[in-house]
């Protein structure tokens, strides 16, 4: 062979693998779709009035097409914006089938199944009346049956102002609450406010993003079969057992490519919508700087490098891009206590910095903080809620104080315009997020450690067998029949829920003064 045909073949050899390597790393660094905005409805005159139609429809999430339900056709649902102050009126339209991903084969479903479609809407974090015309979780909407809701969001009338922040809103129907979180049945509300004129968050653009966790089986739709802890990345099993799937979908798009130009502030508004999944964020290269936590501002921002979001939280965050190149946004594995182990890490998406080099201007001072009015500042009540669950039956049952839920009982009834602390002990090895409807409240202690945090919450991760304690003011213009949960939804949906009454200054009769029913 010629010395000039040996180099001949070694230079094509040489560039062959040059252009593997090249593909290799085009297959690591190719483009996902890209990231989507949701649809947005904004109020007007202090008013939004619309429909919130829910019906079944396909959706393509990463190549597969899902048959799911959907509000008014879009999957997570579409971005309410209003203020302090407003009326915000929807019809909620129950217009779902009773194609309930049933096992092929299966020539019909039955009354629990077809249960699994009643519905109602509950606006997670707004501080709103419970009452029938309002925010009643207790309402059921059957397939084919409508019901307006109104809420008067509180303005600076009232008071104490609604915060202005992310909140949401999903289905509440006891006994399909989680079934219609695995369909994705979530969406965002933005209540705009001071926050968002303060210099560096306003200059900064905006990302909603829902995240969801789709219980999906081989049809692309949710089984409606039982459902039980397993191991494995699929941390449930049906019975009967079907192949199943979950999908993490941001603003229902599977690993979005989330675009920022080197320098630029953004401000990402996360939305922790999953029924089950804890979502332990890192954005690789990149610190976040939180804002808020729950909907409520903070009085400073804060400098993380991680923010862990169990389900119903809200985080907002403000991030500055790197430089150019492709950066992945992480749910890191967690240990949430299930008996599987450690949910593994998913890939929620990618952000992609390019472009022309920006200087955004990162936040310090926020805001005036929430506290308690001087005048209520008093604890007047101690309370002490037990969470346990057993796993050995079928299905699981979980309990608050002993015992699972009932329509039929109030336990708790407390006078509002006062603040109490409650104990909240965790006798499982799961870690339940403690979630309370209508007021917020402060983390003041970990298994007996004070914590020395400001910060508001509505929705708070229990340690495993440990204990957090919390003080709450009741606002004292908000009264009726609510409740107190794990919003893990399938713990929810398997017992562990309780009835709070907020009454005014009459004791209901029937009531101690430790608000216990006699």
């Amino acid at each position: 062979m010629h010395r000039r045909e040996l180099l001949g073949g070694t230079a094509a050899l040489v560039l062959a693998q040059v252009r593997w390597a090249a593909a290799a790393e085009l297959e690591t660094l190719q483009s996902g779709p890209p990231y989507r905005a949701l649809p947005e409805k904004q109020s007007k005159h202090g008013k939004l009035t619309t429909v919130l139609n829910m019906a079944t429809g396909s959706f393509d999430v990463g190549g597969r097409t899902l048959r799911l339900p959907a509000y008014n056709d879009t999957m997570p649902g579409t971005l309410y914006r209003l203020r302090p102050g407003d009326t915000l009126k929807w019809t909620l339209r129950n217009n779902m089938t009773d194609d309930l991903g049933l096992p092929l084969g299966a020539t019909g479903a039955n009354e629990a199944q077809k249960a699994l479609n009643y519905t109602n809407v509950h606006t997670h974090g707004l501080q709103v009346s419970p009452g029938d015309g309002s925010d009643n979780v207790y309402r059921v909407i059957k397939p084919g049956e409508k019901h307006t809701y109104t809420y008067k969001i509180p303005g600076p009338e009232s008071g104490r102002p609604q915060p202005a922040g992310l909140h949401w809103y999903h289905p509440h129907k006891h006994g399909s609450t989680s079934h219609q979180g695995w369909q994705g049945l979530a969406g965002p509300i933005v209540i705009e406010g001071e926050i968002d004129r303060v210099r560096a968050v306003a200059a900064a653009r905006e990302r909603v993003m829902v995240l969801n966790e789709i219980l999906i089986n081989d049809q692309g739709e949710t089984p409606t079969a039982g459902i039980v802890p397993t191991a494995g990345p699929v941390p449930f099993t049906s019975v009967p057992a079907m192949p199943m799937d979950i999908l993490f979908p941001v603003n229902g798009v599977l690993r979005p490519d989330i675009d920022v130009r080197p320098g630029e502030t953004q401000r990402w508004r996360v939305l922790a919508a999953g029924p089950h999944r804890v979502f332990h964020l890192k954005i690789d290269g990149h610190d976040m700087w939180q804002i808020s936590q729950d909907g409520i501002p903070f009085a400073k921002a804060r400098k993380v490098s991680s923010i862990v979001l169990a389900p119903g939280n809200r985080a907002e965050f403000i991030i500055r891009g790197g430089a150019p190149g492709r950066y992945a946004f992480r749910a890191l594995a967690f240990s949430q206590g299930h008996p599987g182990g450690a949910r593994p890490e998913k890939i929620l998406g990618t952000l992609v910095s390019a472009g022309e080099p920006m200087n955004g201007e990162l936040p310090g001072d926020l805001v005036e903080p929430l506290t308690i009015p001087a005048k209520a500042r008093k604890v007047v009540n101690e309370r002490t809620v037990r969470f346990s669950g057993d796993i050995s039956t079928q299905p699981v049952q979980f309990f608050l104080d002993g015992k699972p839920f009932s329509g039929s009982r109030i336990d708790q009834a407390v006078l509002v315009g006062t603040t109490e602390e409650w104990t909240l002990i965790n006798e499982d090895v799961f870690r339940h997020p403690f979630h309370i409807h209508v007021n917020p409240f402060q983390v003041i202690e970990i298994n007996g450690q004070p914590t020395n945090d400001d910060s508001w919450w509505d929705t708070f991760m229990l340690p495993s067998k440990g204990s957090a304690k919390i003080r709450m003011y009741f606002r004292p213009d908000v009264s009726g029949l609510t409740v107190y949960h794990c919003h893990i939804l399938p713990h929810e949906d398997n017992g562990m829920m309780a009835n709070i009454l907020l009454y005014g200054a009459d004791l209901p009769q029937g009531f101690g003064p430790e608000g216990g029913h006699h």
